[in-house]
């Protein structure tokens, strides 16, 4: 059984912890995407294209790649190029080779991490072969758009099996888009252990913070943590709050940009300095006030660091409450300041959420190997169909 696994750069943290542990039980061939909108995301960071248009070993074209030379098998590790000022037009042209590709090397399994672009069209061809992981089952606030959901409609009716990533979603998703159950298998995703491969920064001493990273997007509640940490503040003067990550902000926050206790980071934050301030941080903080799953919390977990989450999405199923870290009602700034002030003031029980998280991730049923197994099972099951 030859699979091939079509990645994608902005879920690169995803598909290379989850290839370090699949290649080691199966035959995967790993194709990445990348254009010049995809050329950067939390694991790769393209300063410069390749200049032709093609499928490549990865490593040949982006020596970069290389890094991960002892992490992945970068022998099976190739990208789908595409170049110049209408790479849009070209990646039809690009993403039919791939197809042929595929054909002529007779993979039995592709396996896709998310709905087909217009210009991936040609891979339908293959779709009683696919397999497709459902990061979103519902498409998060401000990123919907008519092509958005016709994509996503396109791929649920055509691929015969499809990964959900968290059981809280499960029914609903099945509902809202017709799906027979028996074509949705349940899975998990275990934390980013590629964050392992990045040598952190040699950053100057810091103290004792909390952090929030990831993103500045609406959903992801920043406009309930500023206000909950003045609260915190009073409680603990000495707790930091580090923001790191780029975006634009839906609210005004001049007020909390000049206080001593927030330092707001609003840029893209390299990986090496990504795990510079995991590594550092007392707990990670995600207010979100929608959500799926969380890479943010899977990257926190790489290090085993506790989380404060809210209960909306697959949050509680990642978070385990009182466990991994605390859950708390969404939209609350005084619950949220609350949680913080208990936690940071109990470092005895960040340390006992620490071994907790080891041990579910690490080596339990959260862990790679046991995802790559399921998966495994899926794999098969598909050809038994077909």
């Amino acid at each position: 059984m030859k699979t091939a696994y079509l990645g994608k750069v902005q879920l690169s943290d995803v598909d290379l912890s989850y290839l370090n542990e699949a290649q080691q039980l199966q035959d995967i061939t790993y194709f990445l995407e990348v254009n010049p909108r995809f050329m950067q995301g939390p694991a790769y960071n393209i300063k410069k294209l390749y200049p032709h248009t093609g499928i490549f070993r990865a490593t040949e074209a982006y020596p970069e790649f290389e890094r991960y030379s002892g992490f992945i098998n970068t022998d099976k590790f190739y990208v789908v190029n595409t170049t110049g000022r209408l790479w849009v037009l070209k990646s039809f042209w690009t993403h039919i080779l791939l197809t042929f590709f595929l054909l002529r090397h007779k993979f039995s399994v592709i396996h896709l991490v998310w709905p087909p672009n217009v210009y991936e069209i040609a891979l339908y061809f293959l779709r009683k072969r696919m397999v497709l992981t459902v990061h979103d089952p519902f498409v998060h606030t401000g990123a919907d758009s008519v092509i958005v959901r016709l994509r996503r409609k396109v791929a649920f009716c055509l691929v015969p099996r499809l990964i959900i990533l968290n059981k809280t979603q499960r029914q609903e998703f099945l509902e809202h888009y017709g799906l027979r159950p028996e074509r949705v298998t349940d899975s998990t995703m275990g934390c980013y252990t590629y964050l392992h491969t990045v040598k952190p920064d040699a950053s100057p001493e810091m103290g004792k913070y909390i952090l929030f990273a990831g993103k500045i997007s609406p959903y992801k509640g920043l406009d309930y943590l500023l206000p909950a940490m003045k609260e915190v503040h009073k409680a603990c003067p000495d707790c930091r709050l580090v923001v790191a990550g780029s975006g634009k902000w839906h609210f005004d926050i001049s007020d909390y940009e000049q206080l001593p206790y927030i330092e707001i980071r609003n840029r893209f934050i390299p990986e090496q300095e990504l795990v510079a301030l995991i590594a550092n941080s007392q707990f990670m903080v995600c207010p979100y006030t929608d959500a799926t799953q969380s890479g943010v919390v899977l990257s926190a977990f790489a290090f085993c660091k506790p989380v404060i989450a809210t209960n909306v999405g697959a949050l509680p199923e990642m978070v385990a409450d009182r466990r991994h870290g605390m859950i708390v009602r969404e939209k609350d700034s005084d619950t949220l300041a609350q949680a913080i002030v208990s936690l940071w003031r109990n470092e005895e029980l960040q340390q006992q959420f620490s071994e907790n998280i080891k041990s579910d991730y690490s080596t339990g049923g959260k862990s790679w190997a046991a995802i790559a197994r399921q998966m495994s099972t899926v794999y098969r099951g598909l050809l038994t169909t077909n």
